[in-house]
Protein backbone atom coordinates (compact mmCIF):
# COMPACT_ATOMS: atom_id res chain seq x y z
CA UNK A 1 0.00 0.00 0.00
CA UNK A 2 1.40 3.37 -0.94
CA UNK A 3 0.37 7.01 -0.89
CA UNK A 4 -1.36 8.97 -3.60
CA UNK A 5 -3.99 6.42 -4.57
CA UNK A 6 -1.51 4.03 -6.21
CA UNK A 7 -1.27 0.37 -5.33
CA UNK A 8 1.77 -1.70 -4.60
CA UNK A 9 3.19 -4.34 -2.27
CA UNK A 10 1.67 -4.09 1.20
CA UNK A 11 4.56 -4.10 3.65
CA UNK A 12 4.32 -3.56 7.38
CA UNK A 13 3.93 0.20 6.95
CA UNK A 14 1.19 -0.31 4.36
CA UNK A 15 -0.70 -2.69 6.61
CA UNK A 16 -0.47 -0.18 9.45
CA UNK A 17 -1.74 2.63 7.23
CA UNK A 18 -4.66 0.47 6.08
CA UNK A 19 -5.61 -0.49 9.64
CA UNK A 20 -5.36 3.11 10.82
CA UNK A 21 -7.52 4.43 7.97
CA UNK A 22 -10.15 1.75 8.56
CA UNK A 23 -10.26 2.42 12.29
CA UNK A 24 -10.75 6.11 11.60
CA UNK A 25 -13.77 5.31 9.45
CA UNK A 26 -15.20 3.10 12.20
CA UNK A 27 -14.62 5.75 14.82
CA UNK A 28 -16.25 8.70 13.09
CA UNK A 29 -18.95 7.09 10.94
CA UNK A 30 -18.55 6.54 7.24
CA UNK A 31 -20.00 5.42 3.94
CA UNK A 32 -18.41 3.05 1.43
CA UNK A 33 -19.10 2.74 -2.28
CA UNK A 34 -18.79 -0.93 -3.29
CA UNK A 35 -18.17 -1.34 -7.02
CA UNK A 36 -17.18 -4.00 -9.51
CA UNK A 37 -18.93 -6.25 -12.01
CA UNK A 38 -19.06 -9.40 -9.92
CA UNK A 39 -21.92 -11.88 -9.35
CA UNK A 40 -24.49 -10.86 -6.77
CA UNK A 41 -23.61 -13.72 -4.46
CA UNK A 42 -20.04 -12.42 -4.33
CA UNK A 43 -21.21 -8.98 -3.31
CA UNK A 44 -23.51 -10.57 -0.72
CA UNK A 45 -20.50 -12.27 0.91
CA UNK A 46 -18.63 -9.04 1.54
CA UNK A 47 -21.84 -7.20 2.39
CA UNK A 48 -22.51 -9.72 5.18
CA UNK A 49 -19.03 -9.07 6.56
CA UNK A 50 -19.59 -5.31 6.44
CA UNK A 51 -22.88 -5.77 8.28
CA UNK A 52 -20.95 -7.48 11.05
CA UNK A 53 -21.48 -11.19 10.39
CA UNK A 54 -23.83 -13.23 12.52
CA UNK A 55 -21.72 -13.35 15.67
CA UNK A 56 -21.39 -9.57 16.04
CA UNK A 57 -24.32 -9.30 18.45
CA UNK A 58 -23.79 -5.63 19.26
CA UNK A 59 -24.57 -4.51 15.70
CA UNK A 60 -27.83 -2.96 14.59
CA UNK A 61 -28.35 -3.78 10.93
CA UNK A 62 -30.43 -2.09 8.25
CA UNK A 63 -30.68 -3.64 4.78
CA UNK A 64 -32.23 -1.49 2.04
CA UNK A 65 -33.05 -3.60 -0.99
CA UNK A 66 -35.40 -3.74 -3.99
CA UNK A 67 -38.72 -5.37 -3.22
CA UNK A 68 -40.45 -8.15 -5.09
CA UNK A 69 -37.53 -10.48 -5.77
CA UNK A 70 -37.95 -14.09 -4.75
CA UNK A 71 -34.38 -15.23 -4.47
CA UNK A 72 -32.61 -16.00 -1.24
CA UNK A 73 -30.61 -13.45 0.75
CA UNK A 74 -28.41 -14.97 3.44
CA UNK A 75 -26.97 -11.79 4.92
CA UNK A 76 -29.19 -11.78 8.00
CA UNK A 77 -29.13 -15.53 8.49
CA UNK A 78 -27.38 -16.53 11.69
CA UNK A 79 -27.76 -13.09 13.23
CA UNK A 80 -28.18 -13.75 16.93
CA UNK A 81 -30.55 -10.83 17.53
CA UNK A 82 -32.95 -11.02 14.60
CA UNK A 83 -35.61 -8.74 16.07
CA UNK A 84 -36.83 -5.25 15.06
CA UNK A 85 -34.74 -3.71 17.83
CA UNK A 86 -31.59 -5.01 16.13
CA UNK A 87 -32.35 -5.67 12.45
CA UNK A 88 -34.60 -4.06 9.86
CA UNK A 89 -35.21 -4.43 6.14
CA UNK A 90 -36.55 -1.62 3.95
CA UNK A 91 -37.78 -2.87 0.59
CA UNK A 92 -38.08 -0.30 -2.17
CA UNK A 93 -40.84 -0.96 -4.70
CA UNK A 94 -39.53 0.29 -8.04
CA UNK A 95 -41.44 1.38 -11.08
CA UNK A 96 -40.86 -0.14 -14.52
CA UNK A 97 -37.51 0.79 -16.00
CA UNK A 98 -37.73 3.15 -18.95
CA UNK A 99 -35.25 3.04 -21.87
CA UNK A 100 -34.64 6.79 -21.50
CA UNK A 101 -33.71 6.40 -17.84
CA UNK A 102 -31.35 3.56 -18.64
CA UNK A 103 -29.52 5.67 -21.21
CA UNK A 104 -29.28 8.68 -18.89
CA UNK A 105 -28.13 6.69 -15.87
CA UNK A 106 -25.43 4.79 -17.73
CA UNK A 107 -26.27 1.60 -15.85
CA UNK A 108 -27.46 -1.76 -17.08
CA UNK A 109 -30.46 -3.56 -15.66
CA UNK A 110 -28.54 -5.29 -12.89
CA UNK A 111 -30.69 -6.38 -9.99
CA UNK A 112 -29.48 -6.46 -6.41
CA UNK A 113 -29.66 -9.15 -3.75
CA UNK A 114 -33.21 -9.35 -2.47
CA UNK A 115 -34.24 -9.66 1.13
CA UNK A 116 -35.59 -12.98 2.37
CA UNK A 117 -39.35 -13.24 2.41
CA UNK A 118 -39.89 -15.34 5.49
CA UNK A 119 -38.49 -15.53 9.00
CA UNK A 120 -35.94 -18.30 8.45
CA UNK A 121 -34.34 -16.61 5.44
CA UNK A 122 -35.70 -19.00 2.79
CA UNK A 123 -37.51 -17.82 -0.31
CA UNK A 124 -41.29 -17.79 -0.13
CA UNK A 125 -43.13 -15.48 -2.48
CA UNK A 126 -46.28 -15.60 -0.36
CA UNK A 127 -44.82 -14.56 3.00
CA UNK A 128 -42.99 -11.30 3.67
CA UNK A 129 -40.12 -11.13 6.12
CA UNK A 130 -41.48 -9.79 9.45
CA UNK A 131 -38.53 -7.40 9.65
CA UNK A 132 -39.40 -5.81 6.29
CA UNK A 133 -41.20 -2.57 5.59
CA UNK A 134 -42.08 -1.74 1.99
CA UNK A 135 -41.74 1.75 0.54
CA UNK A 136 -43.84 2.16 -2.59
CA UNK A 137 -43.34 5.75 -3.64
CA UNK A 138 -40.88 8.44 -4.58
CA UNK A 139 -37.21 8.64 -3.71
CA UNK A 140 -38.01 11.18 -1.01
CA UNK A 141 -40.27 8.67 0.74
CA UNK A 142 -37.45 6.12 0.69
CA UNK A 143 -35.17 8.68 2.31
CA UNK A 144 -37.72 9.51 4.97
CA UNK A 145 -38.24 5.82 5.83
CA UNK A 146 -34.50 5.20 6.15
CA UNK A 147 -34.01 8.31 8.29
CA UNK A 148 -36.92 7.24 10.51
CA UNK A 149 -35.46 3.77 10.95
CA UNK A 150 -32.03 5.17 11.86
CA UNK A 151 -33.64 7.51 14.38
CA UNK A 152 -35.56 4.60 15.91
CA UNK A 153 -32.38 2.56 16.27
CA UNK A 154 -30.69 5.56 17.89
CA UNK A 155 -33.57 5.96 20.32
CA UNK A 156 -33.68 2.28 21.23
CA UNK A 157 -29.95 2.32 21.92
CA UNK A 158 -30.15 5.60 23.84
CA UNK A 159 -27.48 6.80 21.47
CA UNK A 160 -25.70 4.53 19.03
CA UNK A 161 -22.05 3.70 19.69
CA UNK A 162 -19.50 4.25 16.89
CA UNK A 163 -19.88 1.57 14.18
CA UNK A 164 -22.86 0.00 16.01
CA UNK A 165 -25.21 0.79 13.11
CA UNK A 166 -24.44 -1.02 9.86
CA UNK A 167 -26.36 -0.18 6.68
CA UNK A 168 -26.39 -2.09 3.39
CA UNK A 169 -27.91 -0.14 0.51
CA UNK A 170 -28.59 -2.19 -2.62
CA UNK A 171 -30.93 0.16 -4.49
CA UNK A 172 -28.55 2.34 -6.50
CA UNK A 173 -29.22 0.53 -9.81
CA UNK A 174 -32.97 0.83 -9.19
CA UNK A 175 -32.75 4.55 -8.39
CA UNK A 176 -30.61 5.24 -11.44
CA UNK A 177 -33.21 3.51 -13.60
CA UNK A 178 -35.90 5.89 -12.32
CA UNK A 179 -34.20 9.21 -11.61
CA UNK A 180 -31.56 11.43 -13.14
CA UNK A 181 -28.09 11.40 -11.66
CA UNK A 182 -28.45 14.81 -10.00
CA UNK A 183 -31.45 13.60 -7.99
CA UNK A 184 -29.66 10.42 -6.94
CA UNK A 185 -26.53 12.44 -6.06
CA UNK A 186 -28.53 14.67 -3.70
CA UNK A 187 -30.24 11.65 -2.17
CA UNK A 188 -26.91 9.92 -1.48
CA UNK A 189 -25.46 13.10 0.01
CA UNK A 190 -28.30 13.39 2.52
CA UNK A 191 -28.42 9.68 3.31
CA UNK A 192 -24.67 9.49 3.84
CA UNK A 193 -24.83 12.37 6.31
CA UNK A 194 -27.65 10.62 8.18
CA UNK A 195 -25.54 7.49 8.57
CA UNK A 196 -22.45 9.43 9.68
CA UNK A 197 -24.43 11.56 12.15
CA UNK A 198 -24.97 8.52 14.41
CA UNK A 199 -21.49 7.07 13.86
CA UNK A 200 -22.84 4.38 11.54
CA UNK A 201 -21.12 2.57 8.69
CA UNK A 202 -23.00 2.21 5.41
CA UNK A 203 -22.05 0.47 2.20
CA UNK A 204 -23.69 1.19 -1.14
CA UNK A 205 -23.60 -1.30 -4.01
CA UNK A 206 -23.06 -0.11 -7.58
CA UNK A 207 -22.19 -3.04 -9.89
CA UNK A 208 -20.03 -1.02 -12.28
CA UNK A 209 -16.29 -0.82 -12.81
CA UNK A 210 -14.53 1.96 -10.96
CA UNK A 211 -13.45 3.63 -14.21
CA UNK A 212 -17.03 4.20 -15.40
CA UNK A 213 -18.44 7.71 -15.49
CA UNK A 214 -21.27 7.02 -13.05
CA UNK A 215 -18.89 5.62 -10.41
CA UNK A 216 -16.54 8.58 -10.78
CA UNK A 217 -19.50 10.93 -10.33
CA UNK A 218 -20.63 9.42 -7.04
CA UNK A 219 -17.23 8.46 -5.61
CA UNK A 220 -16.52 11.86 -3.94
CA UNK A 221 -19.63 11.41 -1.77
CA UNK A 222 -18.09 8.42 -0.01
CA UNK A 223 -15.30 8.04 2.52
CA UNK A 224 -13.84 5.06 0.69
CA UNK A 225 -14.41 2.98 -2.41
CA UNK A 226 -14.16 -0.81 -2.30
CA UNK A 227 -13.45 -2.48 -5.63
CA UNK A 228 -14.42 -6.12 -6.11
CA UNK A 229 -13.18 -8.52 -8.76
CA UNK A 230 -12.92 -12.23 -9.37
CA UNK A 231 -9.36 -13.56 -9.27
CA UNK A 232 -9.99 -16.90 -10.89
CA UNK A 233 -12.76 -18.28 -8.71
CA UNK A 234 -11.78 -16.21 -5.67
CA UNK A 235 -13.23 -12.85 -4.68
CA UNK A 236 -10.70 -10.06 -4.17
CA UNK A 237 -11.12 -6.52 -2.83
CA UNK A 238 -9.15 -3.30 -3.08
CA UNK A 239 -9.79 -0.28 -0.86
CA UNK A 240 -9.33 3.39 -1.77
CA UNK A 241 -9.54 5.82 1.18
CA UNK A 242 -10.53 9.31 0.05
CA UNK A 243 -9.15 11.57 2.79
CA UNK A 244 -6.05 9.52 3.54
CA UNK A 245 -5.26 9.15 -0.18
CA UNK A 246 -4.35 5.52 0.45
CA UNK A 247 -5.13 2.49 -1.66
CA UNK A 248 -4.55 -1.13 -0.76
CA UNK A 249 -3.32 -3.91 -2.96
CA UNK A 250 -5.81 -6.55 -4.08
CA UNK A 251 -6.72 -8.57 -0.97
CA UNK A 252 -8.48 -11.92 -0.77
CA UNK A 253 -11.95 -11.95 0.77
CA UNK A 254 -11.95 -14.77 3.30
Amino acid sequence: MVQGGETGPAGSDGATDFARALNELKGRGSTLLVVGSVPEEMYARISAKMLGDGDASNRRRLVVTPAGASRRDTRLEGVSRRTPEWARIVEYETRARSPAAAVESGTSAVSSPASPTNGDGTADAGVRDPLANVVDGEITELGVEIAKTIAQFDGIASGLAPAELRVAFDCLPSLLSEYDRRTVFRFLHVLGNNVRSVGGMGHFWLPQDRETEVVRLFEPLFDATVELRLDGHELAQRWHFRDAEISSEWLSVG
